[in-house]
């Protein structure tokens, strides 16, 4: 199994019984350059929650490509329509553009500009006039506010090789990576089913008798992200393969995302 010595470059050596590794030889590839993949148990201590490696886990590492975070922050503007251009739309667009020009001037040639009623339109066109080009849009009432984020977001395009065993090389660390990201257990009964089952456990276990897919953790280079969770795992159906039908070559675009959004302090924390 490959591991990663203390010069820097990956040796192609297991780690270790307590920690087995499954990966491709990348013999000579910077350390820097292979993340590694693990899952994490979640700690509580008193008000302190904190998460960690779970002793004695498999680990999957591979070189990665096509790297990157995705951060998104939700701001949103909630005073915009509370102005007088959101609530009169029409009218506000008929002010700024000189709309009622054309309607103001027919009505002072019907009923003569020298008349009373011809100079009241006359005085309210010159007022109209002075709305071209004006809008009620200010700083203050434009001004956003935060309302929220989702988690951060990875998406990586993992390699995988085989130079001397396809099973252990590429099929292996694969269907790792798969089984975490499917639920580690679905029950084949529903409610009814498992409330009537003698053998089943009682209490909340008959309401939620499956388990979530696992948690991860994610190191790459200088940066360490847990806990983290797999949305999207594609897995390669076609490809080269050896006389056993293994695949010999392949590659998973991962999309990864943080359990929950994190802050500036959890960033800071990830650089390791």
């Amino acid at each position: 199994m490959p591991s990663i010595d203390r010069l820097g470059a990956y040796s192609g050596q297991s780690t270790g019984p307590s920690n087995p590794v499954l990966s491709s030889d990348w013999t000579g590839l910077s350390r820097h350059l292979i993340a590694s993949f693990f899952p994490v148990r979640r700690i509580v201590e008193g008000t302190n929650v904190r998460w960690e490696r779970e002793p004695g886990s498999v680990e999957v590492q591979a070189p990665l490509t096509d790297g990157q975070l995705e951060q998104t922050a939700n701001w949103t503007s909630p005073f915009e329509n509370q102005t007088a251009d959101a609530k009169l739309s029409s009218l506000s667009s008929m002010f700024q553009t000189g709309g009622f020009d054309a309607i103001l001037n027919s009505l002072q040639e019907r009923f003569g500009s020298d008349s009373f009623l011809g100079g009241q339109i006359s005085q309210a066109n010159s007022q109209l006039k002075t709305l071209e080009g004006r809008t009620a849009v200010t700083k203050l009432n434009s001004t956003q506010v935060f309302s929220g984020m989702p988690p951060l977001r990875l998406n990586v395009t993992a390699h995988f090789r085989a130079l001397y065993d396809a099973t252990t090389e590429v099929e292996a660390p694969m269907d790792q990576l798969m089984q975490w990201a499917l639920p580690k257990v679905l029950s084949s009964q529903g409610l009814v089913g498992n409330t009537l089952d003698s053998n089943a456990e009682k209490g909340w276990r008959t309401v939620y008798p499956s388990e979530a897919p696992q948690i991860l953790g994610m190191a790459y280079a200088n940066k360490l992200f847990r806990p983290v969770v797999i949305e999207t795992i594609p897995y390669p159906l076609t490809g080269p393969r050896d006389r056993k039908g293994n695949l010999i070559a392949g590659a998973m675009t991962l999309s990864l995302a943080t359990l929950t959004a994190i802050d500036k302090a959890d960033w800071a924390g990830s650089r390791r």
